[in-house]
């Protein structure tokens, strides 16, 4: 049996540390098959749209969030586990590709600021793709950004509509929520769909934009898929907002 650990949403310089510390000692000790990382890994904050013309716009730069990133989560990781880890394309990660075309059209097609490229990962022995990731039969990982996708407001809702879109079950981030949804059709049920949240790994507190109150519907969470062939059994762990969370008994 294959065992998946599923990540989203870090946003970093914005991640809950202890989270993200915890979550490495974990994946340290559990030695997983495969982690997927669903993308926003980097926040990315100063090229956003919502920065244009503000401070924010002037804060740290992508190159710095990048470094960040790097020597916060990716090489601590990789000096605890050296398995299959697989970064996924997502609408943060995409930020500054799209601020060249948007504001610096001159230097658009510049490679190094394609998010592969601003993390290293070749360097770092992990896989990158854009789009979508097709990790188990009738099953992929996807952000979750993508057009076509409809939003919904409650917690795995976003997920089976687009397991609907694709026509197979889906796990993805990008809505910050966390649930399981199942939805079956056909003759005896014989055709089921799933569709996973994984959560984030924010600081709520560090997402100004959210108000002074922090009020969202959100929360911090990660996945574990246990693949058997072609039988995939999802999990969605809570984190607690101390950053500790419970897997199979063991507490980090």
């Amino acid at each position: 049996m294959k065992r998946i650990v599923v990540i989203s949403d870090l946003q970093m310089p914005l991640e809950h540390n202890k989270a993200n510390k915890n979550l490495i000692r974990f994946l340290g000790d559990y030695q997983p098959d495969e982690v997927i990382n669903i993308g926003d890994i980097t926040d990315y904050t100063a090229p956003a749209r919502w920065s244009a013309g503000k401070r924010a716009e002037y804060g740290m730069t992508v190159k710095q969030e990048a470094a960040y990133t790097i020597k916060n989560h990716l090489e601590p990781v990789r000096a605890v586990y050296d398995g299959k880890y697989t970064l996924l394309g997502s609408n943060h990660g995409e930020r500054p590709h799209k601020y060249l075309v948007d504001r610096c059209p001159a230097i658009y097609d510049e490679d190094a600021f394609q998010e592969q490229n601003l993390l290293c990962l070749d360097d770092l022995g992990m896989d990158f793709e854009p789009l979508k990731y097709d990790f188990a039969p009738g099953w992929i990982a996807t952000h979750g950004h993508a057009r076509g996708i409809n939003l919904a407001r409650y917690a795995g809702g976003t997920a089976i509509n687009a397991a609907k879109k694709f026509g197979k079950s889906v796990v993805m981030g990008h809505t910050h929520r966390a649930a399981v949804t199942n939805e079956s059709s056909g003759e005896f049920a014989s055709k089921k769909l799933t569709g996973v949240e994984v959560g984030h790994l924010m600081d709520v507190k560090k997402a100004g934009y959210l108000g002074g109150a922090g009020l969202s519907n959100w929360q911090m969470a990660f996945g574990l898929l246990y693949v058997d062939g072609s039988n995939v059994t999802p999990h969605i762990i809570p984190v607690n907002g101390n950053g500790s969370f419970v897997v199979e008994g063991q507490r980090y």
